[in-house]
């Protein structure tokens, strides 16, 4: 006779079954625990939220750059000061949000590999992978130059500036990596992440389009004299309206992890 009920009865051969009884088998488990402990809550996509804060970023990183552009171009005198210093560090944020957002681009073009999602091979993941690390180059050194300037920027004289670039480009290899090909890989990186979406289909081609064009204006407009400065901002706003666009009708559309 039996004096309890038995409770656990494994698949153990070593753990005798009543006669007419049989072992219920476990049931598997799925999600995460819930806090109160009584189950378990559905799984959730976690990673998809960095995919999306990297999209975000990618949107507000032109944003940066237009304002500092805006205070650059209202500031009354030229040389160091709070203009400078405000612009420069706007300019950081800008291209280190630029960097993230190129992750989350190549996300968006089509890169399993890249975020650790599959193992994608083939002609075109490689294309797609020099464009993403052409891209997160130039943001990387472009963001060192703005740096450099911001550490310029702190001489007390627009001749102590003068004086600092005079030793800072004597470094052999800082104008031309960080100040004059910097920008222009950026730049190039960027807009094959972005021909390379329309070419499979995940970026719309016109938003491609005008966002070549903000690429084209801001380049050109950065070496005009006076009022004509006025073509980069339109650039920069381009380049803004384009990669919102983008994110907006195709960032729910990201494969599932």
């Amino acid at each position: 006779m039996f004096f309890g009920v038995v409770t656990d009865i494994g698949d153990d051969p070593g753990v005798p079954t009543l006669p007419g009884m049989t072992a219920t088998p476990p049931i598997p488990a799925t999600g995460t625990p819930s806090p109160d402990g009584s189950g378990t809550a559905p799984p959730g996509d976690g990673d998809a939220q960095p995919r999306q804060f990297a999209l975000t970023v990618l949107v507000a990183a032109p944003a940066a750059w237009f304002f500092g552009w805006v205070v650059m171009r209202v500031r009354t005198t030229h040389g160091p000061g709070a203009a400078w210093t405000t612009a420069h560090s706007l300019w950081i944020v800008a291209f280190t949000m630029f960097a993230i957002g190129c992750v989350g681009l190549a996300r968006l073009v089509g890169s399993r590999r890249l975020v650790g999602q599959g193992r994608a091979t083939g002609p075109g993941h490689a294309v797609l992978v020099a464009a993403t690390t052409v891209a997160l180059v130039g943001a990387v050194l472009t963001g060192l130059q703005m740096v450099l300037d911001l550490i310029v920027g702190f001489a007390p004289t627009e001749a102590a500036m003068d004086d600092r670039y005079d030793a800072l480009f004597a470094v052999p290899g800082v104008h031309l990596v960080c100040y004059t090909l910097a920008p222009i890989v950026f730049y190039v990186g960027l807009l094959a992440l972005l021909v390379l979406g329309a070419v499979r289909r995940t970026a719309p081609v016109a938003l491609v389009v005008l966002a070549g064009c903000g690429i084209l204006a801001a380049g050109i407009g950065h070496g005009l004299p006076g009022m004509l400065r006025l073509v980069e901002g339109a650039g920069g706003l381009l380049i803004l309206g384009a990669l919102a666009s983008i994110v907006r009708t195709r960032g729910g559309a990201l494969p599932p992890a």
